[in-house]
C-alpha cells in the first residue's frame, strides 16, 4: 500500500499511510484509539474505499473496490467481531457462502467436516468440539475457527 488515504468529512481517517506486506507474514498494527488501524483493514479488505493512494499485489497496481475484489486476490480479514454463525458448527462456519456439494447438488457435510478437522489440526490441534454450535465454544475457539477460514482460502 502506497500513500493510502480516506477522510470521513472533514475527519483524515488516514493519511498517505505506506505499508509492505509479504505472504505468509503475521503483522500486527498498533495505535491508539482513532489512530486509523482498522480504517486501514477496511481499505484493504475493500469494505471501504481510498480516496487515495495505490494498493499493488506482486508488484501490479491493482484495484479493490469491494470485498469480493479482495477475495478474489486473496486477501481474508479476520475482525474484532468474528462474523461467525453463531448457530452452526465449525465446519459449516468455514465454509460459509463457499458451502462444498454433491454431485446431486446438496451439501456434502461429509467432506466439510473433513477438510474442516486439516484445517483446524494444523491451527489448533487441540481443537475437538468440531459438531458443536460455534455459539457453544469459548472465545478462543472461536477465533481459532475465524482465523482457520481465512488460512483455508489462501490467505
Amino acid at each position: 500500500m502506497r500513500d493510502v488515504s480516506i477522510a470521513f468529512g472533514g475527519i483524515k481517517a488516514v493519511d498517505h499511510a505506506t505499508v509492505d506486506l509479504y505472504p505468509g507474514e503475521v503483522v500486527g498494527l498498533l495505535g491508539h484509539n482513532g489512530a486509523g488501524k482498522s480504517t486501514l483493514i477496511k481499505v484493504l479488505s475493500g469494505a471501504y474505499k481510498r480516496d487515495a493512494g495505490q494498493i499493488f499485489i506482486n508488484g501490479d497496481e491493482v484495484a479493490i473496490n469491494n470485498p469480493r475484489d479482495a477475495k478474489a486476490l486473496g486477501i481474508e480479514t479476520i475482525y474484532q467481531t468474528l462474523a461467525l454463525a453463531d448457530n452452526v458448527d465449525a465446519a459449516a462456519n468455514l465454509y460459509l457462502g463457499r458451502e462444498l456439494k454433491t454431485n446431486f447438488g446438496t451439501l456434502d457435510d461429509v467432506a466439510m467436516e473433513a477438510e474442516c478437522r486439516k484445517v483446524m489440526h494444523r491451527l489448533n490441534p487441540n481443537f475437538r468440539r468440531f459438531k458443536e454450535p460455534v455459539s457453544k465454544l469459548p472465545g478462543g475457539r472461536r477465533q481459532s475457527v475465524a482465523i482457520a477460514r481465512a488460512i483455508h482460502f489462501n490467505a
